[in-house]
């Protein structure tokens, strides 16, 4: 195993106009752009209350972000996947961040929330490693479900920090494409159809590093073909939230346009738009992405 520093960066395409393979994220603006989003989704909707407290939460993600986050990982750029849960299983740094999270988050949140974060600093780091690795691994059932959210943040803090240095290390002009995160393996919330590097390009933004991928659109995001696909839009063909089904698999993605909505989160806009997703299960099609703020299903 090789510490990402280690690892000559690689060289990339000067061009504006070149498309780029993944995207690094920049934890602390992102996390600061979301809780706002979280605090305007919040107003006058009907998941208002949970919104608030997801803006709560990942305001002290943002608050953290710019901290020290301890000992880098070791990591291997050259594997598939570097950061997933095969490679990096025995990694316990990230502890120390939710130990600190739950910390800055208890004055925030409501008395029923604050016991449930009690409960969980109680709990041991042996349980508290278990428990990530579950997660990372998409057996959220095997977590109690009252935890995942703080447990998730902290993941999420901690790999999105490290994610970058490791991106440019990373030979990406050599990655096909892929349903999950090229960087740690993970699911990803929905797709971003983004103006840069050029207008209407698709990328993926992954649910635990926070890093977003280039996927060809009108490919299913899940089974990757291409010819079973239907864009839904529901109230508005132009909306800045829409569906794309696979009849195929049976599965489905939000898009999202940035286009349509510059000031659009991944995280953010997913979770407020949950009434999509009740349309689309009563007419038998399923997620194929996660949400790090409602871990509510099993990844397949």
């Amino acid at each position: 195993m090789s510490n990402a520093s280690d690892i000559p960066v690689m060289p990339i395409d000067p061009s504006p106009l070149a498309l780029k393979p993944v995207l690094p994220a920049k934890p602390a603006a992102l996390y600061r752009h979301r809780a706002k989003r979280l605090q305007t989704l919040a107003e006058d909707s009907p998941l208002a209350d949970y919104l608030k407290l997801c803006s709560s939460l990942v305001g002290v993600q943002a608050k953290l972000a710019e901290t020290d986050m301890g000992p880098a990982p070791e990591l291997n750029a050259a594997l598939e996947q570097p950061m997933s849960v095969a490679n990096t299983h025995d990694n316990r740094y990230w502890l120390a961040q939710l130990q600190t999270l739950l910390s800055e988050a208890l004055p925030l949140v409501p008395a029923n929330v604050a016991e449930v974060i009690r409960e969980l600093m109680q709990q041991s780091p042996d349980q508290w490693a278990e428990w990530g690795n579950s997660l990372r691994q998409g057996k959220f059932s095997e977590v109690p479900a009252q935890y995942s959210l703080f447990i998730w943040a902290a993941m999420s803090l901690y790999w999105s920090h490290w994610a970058p240095a490791l991106i440019s290390r990373m030979d990406v002009s050599a990655l096909k494409q892929e349903s999950l995160c090229p960087v740690c393996g993970s699911h990803p919330v929905a797709s971003v159809v983004r103006e840069e590097p050029r207008e209407g390009l698709r990328y993926l933004h992954c649910s635990l590093c926070e890093t977003e991928w280039h996927y060809v659109r009108a490919h299913c995001t899940a089974c990757n073909q291409s010819e079973a696909m239907e864009l839904w839009s529901f109230d508005d063909h132009q909306a800045a939230v829409r569906i794309e089904t696979c009849d195929d698999c049976n599965g489905y993605t939000k898009m999202l346009f940035v286009t349509k909505s510059p000031q659009i989160d991944a995280v953010a806009d997913d979770l407020a738009s949950l009434g999509l997703d009740a349309q689309l299960s009563e007419q038998g099609y399923s997620a194929t992405t996660v949400n790090p703020l409602l871990l509510a299903h099993e990844a397949d």
